[in-house]
């Protein structure tokens, strides 16, 4: 994420929010509430917290790789009464200022716990301190005042490395604020070195020069007034890992979800709707095909009766015009198969592709022999015939048998 592409939402003095654009001089926009922002969707979205949702700790520590880092990091945040997660669901972010053979100085922005619910906005793509995103004076206290509270920041190298509320209202005891701004420099030098603390600067249009003057007094150091600290003109987000406050990951996920399955539902009913089109139109297709099939039987069917009518009257003629069925070639055949004696074809009649024999033989085995040859025979059994019992009377027997021809 770029924070020159990105929006801020900054804390006004007053219970007010302000938005920026990086590479204007001031405020694009005043709203009442963060839930009154209005970003086009896809733009990105970064929220300046003050002091009362996110903490500002600085660090000096041993010089190490950035997971060791983190993790002495962690330790001295529990042993500062905090509750530190990391990984994916972290709430808290560190900044490496300076880094030497020996030490690393670093930047810690851990959100309040519990997260106020007004500065929760779904469409946040980062959660940052507020005076991170603005440029602070170097060398300098800087005493500011955010949603009505008084906050003290101090910065390194012009980053921005501690704060804290000052006061909870606007309005401080000037002999107070002498003090705390006494030990705030002594803490730092002793963390920074002689002379990280060497003026202050209040910003904000309400100071009364009369305060000024005695604060120059009570604290021995410059002081000067400032009407507003613009944006960081050079700050490099890129790398940040995201900070988001446990509510507003929540919530991204669940629309995340609730898009892909929207996504996923409309592409099912797409994907249905393109199967049914489909069905229709090959069922139609189908419709189409059988009703031009239809008029093309309905076209051939006068000429397929005139040949099925042609195929019927020649296989009626078939015995007149098939020499294997004239009467006299098949009576010559029968007539072959008849041993020399004992036998005696008595009627031979055929009509309608069946021959009928009557005749007598001098036994019935003779007969019933005959009969088998009959079946036997390659033209003559092309017939089926019976093979009835012949009846024995006297000396002969009769029999008789049927040929019926095969199709």
């Amino acid at each position: 994420m770029s924070i020159a592409a990105s929006t801020l939402l900054l804390p006004a003095p007053d219970a007010t929010w302000r938005l920026w654009k990086p590479k204007t001089a001031g405020p694009e926009a005043t709203v009442e509430t963060p839930t009154d922002v209005q970003v086009k969707k896809g733009k990105p979205l970064v929220v300046g917290l003050p002091a009362t949702a996110c903490r500002t700790i600085g660090m000096i520590l041993p010089n190490a790789d950035h997971d060791v880092l983190e993790q002495i990091i962690i330790t001295q945040l529990e042993r500062r009464g905090l509750k530190p997660v990391g990984g994916a669901e972290r709430n808290f972010r560190w900044h490496l200022i300076t880094q030497t053979a020996a030490t690393a100085t670093v930047s810690v922005d851990i959100l309040a716990e519990p997260f106020p619910e007004g500065l929760a906005l779904t469409q946040a793509s980062d959660y940052t301190a507020a005076l991170r995103l603005v440029s602070l004076p170097a060398q300098s206290l800087v005493v500011v005042e955010e949603q009505g509270c008084l906050v003290l920041a101090a910065g390194s190298h012009g980053r921005l490395y501690h704060s804290h509320i000052l006061a909870p209202a606007a309005t401080m005891a000037l002999e107070e604020m002498a003090q705390e701004l006494e030990l705030a420099r002594m803490a730092l030098e002793a963390e920074l070195g002689e002379g990280a603390c060497q003026a202050i600067v209040l910003v904000g249009s309400a100071w009364e020069p009369a305060l000024v003057k005695s604060l120059e007094n009570l604290t021995g150091m410059p002081v000067r007034q400032v009407t507003q600290l613009p944006p960081h003109p050079s700050l490099d987000t890129h790398g940040w890992p995201r900070l988001l406050p446990a509510s507003v990951r929540q919530a991204q996920q669940d629309a995340l979800r609730r898009s892909r399955l929207i996504r996923a539902s409309v592409l099912g009913g797409l994907l249905a709707l393109s199967l049914a089109f489909l069905a229709y139109a090959y069922l139609r297709y189908q419709e189409n095909e059988a009703a031009r099939l239809q008029a093309d039987v309905e076209k051939t069917a006068g000429p397929a009766q005139s040949v099925r009518q042609t195929a019927d009257m020649w296989k009626a003629l078939s015995p007149a015009i098939e020499p294997r069925r004239y009467p006299m070639f098949l009576l010559a055949e029968v007539t072959k198969l008849m041993p020399p004696s004992g036998l005696v074809i008595r009627r031979f009649h055929l009509k309608d592709n069946t021959i009928d024999i009557r005749g007598e033989a001098r036994d019935a085995q003779t007969a019933v022999q005959f009969m088998e040859d009959l079946q036997k025979h390659p033209v003559l059994s092309r017939y089926q015939w019976s093979k009835p019992s012949p009846n024995v009377k006297g000396s002969t027997a009769e029999f008789r048998t049927e040929g019926k021809a095969l199709p």
